[in-house]
């Protein structure tokens, strides 16, 4: 066993906790200064956790740990997506104010969708949804993307891990029409789900994935359908670049 702590694993420990005591944030300066670091290892250092989302970095250059993991903890332990979720939220600010709808970000867990996180639109007539409720997978659409994206046998068990009823009078339950949907999700890379899980409100997502090309998670814009035809071009190619930007935030390597 080693009895001395592995010299680059503990700076970066110093560094988290630094950053966890400073709630208002520091710069590097200070940062050095406070570790006794040379200011060049320092900021490769920092540079390397804004990269991988666990801290941030404003416009002053003053570094702050993010905020989610105050909340969330560091995701090694009981909420494994806080990572995620420190990577989406502003590449769902971003969105939610370029397209105006609300934003939401989802993972599969067990028989159904679980949503991590969402960012609201401030227009007056929007789409809302309370984050605790779970969806299921067959007439939403962050579940059919979970299911197109999955291990084909996977996304077969994810079809039928529920009984299927109709939510609206839109609600496709037939297996064989799902099983045709997902693939056509699966080949265009976006799913579009219109009143059938509640009326009056259509999802639009895409997948997101991780480094080695499984998918991590779902972005997905809620709104309401008769805004949505007016801009739903828009609001697709919109949809796909952020998800684009997730997935290389996920899959980047760590800052030099």
């Amino acid at each position: 066993m080693l009895n001395n702590p592995v010299r680059s694993a503990a700076r970066v420990l110093d560094l988290l906790e630094h950053l966890a005591r400073r709630e208002a944030g520091v710069s590097l300066t200070e940062t050095a200064a406070s570790l006794a670091l040379p200011k060049s290892s320092t900021l490769m250092l920092l540079r390397t956790l804004v990269s991988r989302g666990y801290a941030t970095r404003d416009e002053a250059d003053r570094y702050a740990l993010n905020p989610i993991f105050r909340t969330h903890g560091f995701g090694w332990g009981g909420q494994q997506h806080a990572r995620l979720v420190a990577l989406a939220k502003p590449v769902m600010e971003a969105l939610c104010e370029t397209v105006g709808e609300t934003v939401l970000i989802g993972v599969a867990e067990g028989n159904s969708v679980r949503c991590l996180a969402k960012v609201v639109s401030q227009q007056i007539l929007r789409y809302d949804f309370d984050i605790s409720v779970r969806t299921p997978f067959y007439c939403t659409a962050m579940g059919r993307v979970l299911t197109a994206f999955a291990p084909p046998d996977q996304g077969e068990a994810m079809l039928r891990s529920t009984r299927r009823v109709k939510q609206t009078p839109s609600t496709v339950t037939d297996l064989d029409a799902l099983r045709a949907i997902v693939s056509r999700v699966r080949a265009e890379g976006i799913a579009i789900v219109e009143e059938e899980w509640v009326l009056g409100g259509t999802g639009v997502a895409v997948p997101v994935f991780d480094s080695t090309g499984a998918v991590a998670a779902t972005l997905d814009i809620g709104c309401v359908t008769t805004r949505f035809h007016t801009k739903s071009e828009a609001l697709a190619a919109e949809l796909r670049a952020a998800g684009r930007r997730l997935t290389a935030a996920l899959s980047a390597p760590a800052a030099s």
